[in-house]
This record gives C-alpha cells, structure tokens and sequence, in this order.
C-alpha cells in the first residue's frame, strides 16, 4: 500500500516499502568515493560503481552475494569529474555509459559521456568506444544524473543546482560509431515534482539540510519503464508510459522509497525483480536493496 501526501508542494506517494535490506559494504579501498552505479545485463548479480573525481578511470564490478570487488581500467578518458553510470542494452549489446559531467561551479565549457560495451570481470582494462562531448544550452551547469532510454534511443541527463533542476536529452550515436562526437543538449524543461527540504530537514542539518531535494543519481531500470531517482534526502520511484515522455513522468507525484539515511548518496539503479539499490559516497558505504510497494501511475 502507499499514502499520497498533498500537503506538500508537489504531491509525492509514500511507498510502504516491502524490505529494507543491507546487503554488505563497499570497498573502500577500491570504491572510496562511489558516485555512480549499474546494474550488469551480463550478469543481473553484478553491479558496476565509479569512483568521483581525483580517482582512477575504472569501473569496479561488485558480485553478489559474496561481495567480491573487481576493478577494470578504463582506458581513453580521465577521470576528470565522475558523477554517474548506467548500463543499458541496444541491439542486443550490453552497454555502460560514463557520465563526466559533474561542475560544480558551473565553468566546463565542455562535458562529455563516454560509452563503452560492458565488460566481463576476466580482462583488465576496456577501451571507451565513443565520447559524446557536449555543452548545454544557456552556457555550463552541474549535473550528476545520467539515465539512457534504449527504446527510445536518448540519454537523459538532470541537472543538480537549478530550481527546479531541469531535465536534457540528446539522441545516442550509432552503435558502430566511434571516437568524439560533438553535440548540444536539448532542454526538455523544469522537474519540479521533487519536494523542496522540510523544515525539520532544515533544523535537523543546518548546513546542508537546504540541499536534501538536489538530484544525484538517476537511472532506468531493465524493464524499461521504471525510473529511480536519488537525491541527497530520499529516493523515489516514477513510471514511464508507453510515449516515453520523461519529462510528463518526472513531474507526475514520485513514489518515496522512504530510503535509510545515508551520507551523501549519489549511487541508485533498479534490477530486474524492480528492486532499488542505493549506497554512498562515505567510508563503509553500505549496498542497500529497497523492494517498493508502490505505482506512480495509479495516481495520475
């Protein structure tokens, strides 16, 4: 069951959520700062993580339920700012996207998303197959959500800073292109169903309690209408309809997941049982599996 509360600025539904389950710790030796997550379309008992900026370029597998940790080098890109990854599947190739879009103050003129064809766990390095390099429209913003549409054939990226955050999509290249690809995000418009910070979340974290509705992680689950959505405060669940308008599903009420407090989460992906996955970017971040009771859709 799920109560809709609408004495908020934007209505949000309140999953009762089936299990809360910690399923272990990352490696902080290996995941010291996990910014971005995704399930495997290899293996739906892998999960892949990125590490944010200063460190390596590589993706870590994490195999469950051993939590056995296995890092990739990614070569042909730097880490410059790593804020979010998804893995998705286009003609029948499993694929992961990189997203280096971070921006904190809003001055990379450029930022780009590196896409590569998933990797098993037995090789130790893969090479980006193409980079879209991209600017914004209305000049440089920070972003950490990255979610790619493989029906639809579009990436899908939400910006961090702005009120309300503003959501962009630009078209994925041809599977069999390769190298760096120069391209303007398309503005879709404003998200505004995230609830602003209540004011206890305000009391209760004085510094950064203000932050609590900012997005940090997005992410399309296999099923491909599932949408999980985390900011730094709760992760939600919305739905998309067979138009594939995210746009009208962001801005419909969003399921709350009411997921444990974390420090500063930034890592969110759906598996196939439509089962959520959350996790943070601190020191012992624990892997979190959130199994919702809830349809956005049945509210619309």
């Amino acid at each position: 069951m799920a109560a809709l509360l609408l004495g908020l600025a934007s209505p949000v539904l309140v999953a009762s959520a089936l299990s809360h389950q910690r399923s272990g710790e990352l490696n902080y030796e290996l995941l010291p700062e996990a910014s971005g997550m995704a399930i495997s379309a290899i293996d739906p008992q892998r999960l892949w993580f990125i590490n944010d900026r200063g460190n390596r370029a590589e993706i870590i597998a994490l195999d469950l339920p051993d939590f056995e940790h296995t890092s990739v080098a990614v070569t042909g890109a730097r880490n410059t700012d790593w804020e979010d990854l998804e893995g998705f599947v286009v003609d029948g190739d499993s694929w992961l996207a990189i997203a280096d879009i971070g921006d904190n103050v809003a001055e990379r003129e450029k930022v780009a998303v590196h896409l590569l064809r998933e990797p098993s766990t037995d090789t130790d390095s893969i090479e980006i197959q193409q980079t879209l390099r991209f600017t914004y429209p209305g000049g440089p913003r920070d972003a950490e959500s990255l979610a790619v549409d493989p029906v639809s054939r579009h990436i899908y990226i939400l910006s961090k800073r702005e009120k309300p955050p503003v959501l962009f999509r630009v078209a994925l290249p041809p599977s069999d292109a390769t190298g760096v690809i120069d391209v303007e995000l398309e503005r879709l418009g404003e998200v505004t169903s995230i609830p602003a910070p209540a004011a206890i979340e305000v009391r209760l974290f004085p510094r950064y309690g203000k932050y609590r509705n900012q997005p940090t992680a997005i992410s399309l689950g296999p099923d491909g209408k599932t949408i999980a959505l985390m900011t730094y405060g709760e992760a939600y669940v919305a739905k998309l309809d067979d138009d594939r308008d995210w746009l009208a599903a962001l801005n419909r009420p969003l399921c709350a997941l009411g997921s444990p407090l974390l420090a500063q989460p930034e890592t969110i992906a759906v598996d196939n049982a439509g089962a959520v996955y959350v996790s943070s970017e601190r020191k012992k971040a624990p892997l979190i599996r959130i199994t919702p009771e809830c349809d956005p859709l049945a509210i619309d």
